[in-house]
């Protein structure tokens, strides 16, 4: 996929920690505009709280995205706390957090078109999947499978 590409893209993200906090991963699928799938992503995070992995769980399929050329994208995730903290609905009370927010904030800015959403759980399994994987990988290390 190249830099001018106009296609939209859709990217689910979810983050999983076994306890919380505990071994954590990061999980987001990137689909096409038709819906099929990709590419997957997962990323080990080491000891982390939950909502430390669904923020990274953004930025993970936030950074892929934009390797890929995909610059139209609309964004689901089944973390309230992120999405409503993201669009600045919510306040960020957790200067980590805060970070994490900003750096995702940053990587949208490099986007042409950019729309974030809440999806009930039971719709973005693919990604939760990815997560839930992404446990058992060791902290930093990154897989992608190419559909």
């Amino acid at each position: 996929m190249n830099r001018g590409n106009q296609r939209s893209y859709t990217l689910q993200f979810d983050g999983a920690s076994s306890g919380n906090p505990g071994s954590a991963g990061a999980g987001a699928v990137l689909l096409s505009e038709n819906g099929t799938v990709l590419y997957r992503f997962r990323e080990g995070l080491g000891y982390q709280t939950n909502n430390v992995a669904e923020y990274r769980a953004l930025i993970l399929g936030l950074k892929q995205a934009i390797r890929k050329g995909c610059m139209n994208i609309t964004i689901q995730g089944d973390s309230q706390l992120v999405i409503n903290q993201f669009q600045g609905s919510w306040k960020i009370n957790n200067a980590h957090l805060r970070n994490l927010c900003d750096e995702a904030l940053e990587l949208k800015n490099s986007l042409r078109s950019f729309r974030i959403q809440y999806i009930p759980r039971e719709y973005n399994t693919e990604a939760g999947a990815q997560a839930n994987r992404a446990i058992n990988l060791r902290d930093g290390q990154v897989e992608e499978d190419r559909l």
